[in-house]
């Protein structure tokens, strides 16, 4: 009976993990920068592992994919 119940908490963690894991590796928020604070550029920059997106004050918010990887900044 506790060997069965250690394997089913095992496969939970496990599946959490990688839920976690896709989570993680879909976000775009990976790299941030506020510069709201700034009257000039009132816009927050965003970039993850696929594009990276810039909201400006208005509302409007641009994204650019990365084509290649090796484009990265």
């Amino acid at each position: 009976m506790a060997v069965t119940l250690c394997q089913v908490m095992g496969f939970v963690l496990g599946v959490l993990g990688v839920a976690g894991i896709v989570a993680a590796t879909a976000m775009d928020m990976w790299s941030t920068e506020d510069l709201y604070d700034n009257p000039v550029t009132s816009v927050y920059s965003y970039a993850g592992l696929w594009r990276s997106c810039v909201r400006q004050s208005s509302g409007f918010t641009e994204c650019r994919p990365y084509f290649t990887i090796l484009g990265l900044p």
